[in-house]
């Protein structure tokens, strides 16, 4: 029903003609609403011409308040079946023959006699949102002093101050808690200002080489949390491109393919959204944050470079890399290829059709040293990554870690088992290195199913080459 528009190098198809967006069947059109919306306009963009049903209800702390607003806003002349089919993001990211009018999942989480309901009212009981916003403001100092320390130590090793293997060390520690921060601020509100945007805490996201905050609004924060497990979560194709590779291929083709990201890739990413997938007359502020952040990145290889550290600068890169990736994806059982039904077969039949019941059992709280305060940093904010999924408009893990107990008592109340927290590295990174080093690989896209080592050199060299124009974040 409306003209389309298509980026030339990805493939994106996205809408144009009056905007709507789908929940609980009805069309709207909150074109004013994004405006003076709390949370910013950030999220509105991207989920233009999908259904947001889901976002709507699991993204608000109280959304049974939103019923009269949403009033004002309704459209006619639009349905469920216009919503874009591929969602608006690239079509790799999707299988091929997904369609979200038919399938996006339809799950309860609707306002009242639902999981998501008991735990929110619980939860809101006991904490006031200026409680809450106390952990995120102690959260937040730690963010700084981590950052204080990452910066320092690349001024020691310039000035010779400090050893190359102690530099690595806290190189992949300090990478890795800012991007869990990262992590928490992409789901913050923000409001937009009218020339630039500067919420430099969504952009260190980016710090650890996995992370991609100017697509980790909508990739991370409106596809995988809402439809997690579902074919519109787009995390797990996000790592999948690798399996395509002969396993011996798979760690000089995916570091090589993310050092592009990381010196070009991402900046000509950002290009192409600009020009190619912006309504028009849509000239949304300038992420100042992120390109401070890609700049950073530079300013850190050229100082090695410059004074002789290239080979530190390297191997931190490699194992931050690795250790991240490995990390987000053993927060859930991306390497399991076992159907919906058998995953949440463990949750008692009352709730196998709830959406937050599913995201409680889908989802892997991961533990390193034991303590859940430390683990939160060293896990990049994924230790307490339940409570994250079920409440995901929280600001900080801090925040989470202080609710998690009352989660846990709504969900035992309720027969959901309540397990322990996953060992990152003896029990998650384990299965994941087995999956994705050692699985064989995929057939590449267009190409015979054989795997043979013609076919697998073309796939690297693309592979490559794609993170460096961008192409494949």
């Amino acid at each position: 029903m409306t003209d389309i528009r298509s980026s030339p190098y990805t493939g994106t198809v996205l809408p144009q003609g009056r905007p709507f967006w789908i929940v609980d069947g009805k069309a709207y059109d909150f074109t004013e609403w994004m405006k003076i919306h709390p949370g910013g306009t950030t999220w509105f963009g991207p989920s233009q011409g999908r259904d947001i049903s889901a976002v709507l209800h699991t993204y608000h702390r109280d959304p049974a308040k939103l019923q009269k607003i949403l009033s004002r806003y309704e459209i006619t002349g639009v349905t469920e079946k216009d919503v874009l089919p591929k969602l608006g993001v690239p079509p790799f990211l999707l299988d091929p023959d997904f369609d979200a009018a038919r399938d996006l999942p339809r799950l309860d989480y609707r306002d009242e006699v639902s999981l998501l309901a008991a735990i929110r009212t619980r939860v809101n009981a006991r904490f006031s949102k200026r409680d809450l916003r106390r952990y995120d403001r102690w959260f937040d100092a730690v963010t700084v002093a981590v950052a204080a320390a990452h910066v320092a130590t690349l001024g020691l090793l310039v000035a010779g101050l400090v050893p190359a293997w102690l530099f690595v060390v806290v190189m992949v520690l300090t990478r890795t808690a800012l991007a869990g921060s990262g992590h928490y601020h992409l789901h913050r509100k923000w409001r937009d200002q009218r020339k630039y945007s500067l919420p430099i805490g969504k952009a260190l996201f980016d710090v650890n080489y996995v992370g991609t905050s100017l697509i980790g609004a909508d990739g991370h924060v409106l596809l995988h949390h809402p439809y997690m497990g579902s074919g519109a979560d787009v995390k797990k194709t996000f790592f999948d491109g690798m399996l395509q590779l002969h396993p011996v291929l798979r760690i000089p083709g995916y570091t090589l393919h993310k050092l592009g990201i990381c010196l070009s890739g991402l900046s000509l990413r950002a290009r192409e959204l600009a020009l190619f997938e912006r309504p028009k007359g849509d000239k949304p502020p300038l992420r100042a944050d992120f390109w401070l952040v890609r700049a950073w990145l530079l300013v850190e290889l050229v100082a090695c470079l410059l004074t002789g550290h290239v080979l530190a600068w390297l191997v931190q890169f490699v194992i931050t890399l690795w250790f991240n990736t490995f990390l987000v994806v053993a927060s859930h059982d991306f390497e399991d290829d076992r159907t919906d039904e058998e995953e949440v077969a463990s949750i008692p039949e009352r709730w196998r059709d709830d959406w937050a019941a599913r995201q409680i059992c889908l989802s892997y709280d991961l533990t390193i040293v034991g303590n859940r305060w430390v683990d939160l940093f060293l896990s990049a904010g994924l230790s307490p990554h339940r409570v994250h999924h079920v409440l995901p408009y929280q600001g900080s893990g801090f925040a989470n870690l202080a609710t998690e107990r009352d989660v846990r008592a709504v969900c035992e109340e309720n027969g959901i088992v309540w397990e322990r927290p996953r060992n990152l590295l003896f029990d998650r990174f384990p299965a994941v290195i087995r999956h994705y080093l050692s699985r064989p690989a995929k057939p590449l896209p267009g190409r015979p199913p054989e795997v043979t080592v013609r076919n697998q050199l073309a796939g690297l060299v693309r592979y490559t080459a794609d993170g460096f124009r961008g192409v494949g974040v």
